[in-house]
């Protein structure tokens, strides 16, 4: 490996590192308030999207407060392993608890 190289690796191994220890502060700070969430209406029914932290998307019915989806951390668009349907809302999203 060229020193170039070795200093690259470095920089990269030191910003990897840094972002680990950011995504632990940030979690440890999070309150149970979501990033983001609004009614979101679908022909005549309303849902509740809420993003929280690590960035899990959730769908639910507020009437029933049953989750119509969750999403993967960080991939608003990829379904929850595990995810099933029908499920009780919680504060926390999956993998959380």
């Amino acid at each position: 490996m060229t020193p170039m190289e070795q200093a690259r690796a470095d920089a990269q191994a030191v910003a990897q590192r840094t972002l680990q220890r950011a995504a632990t502060f940030a979690g440890l700070h999070a309150t149970t308030k979501p990033l983001f969430q609004k009614p979101m209406r679908m022909g005549s029914r309303s849902y509740l999207v809420r993003l929280a932290w690590p960035g899990v998307l959730v769908v639910c019915d507020p009437a029933s407060g049953e989750v119509l989806a969750q999403s993967e951390p960080g991939n608003p668009l990829q379904l929850a392993d595990g995810f099933v349907p029908g499920t009780a809302f919680a504060e926390k999203p999956m993998g959380e608890r």
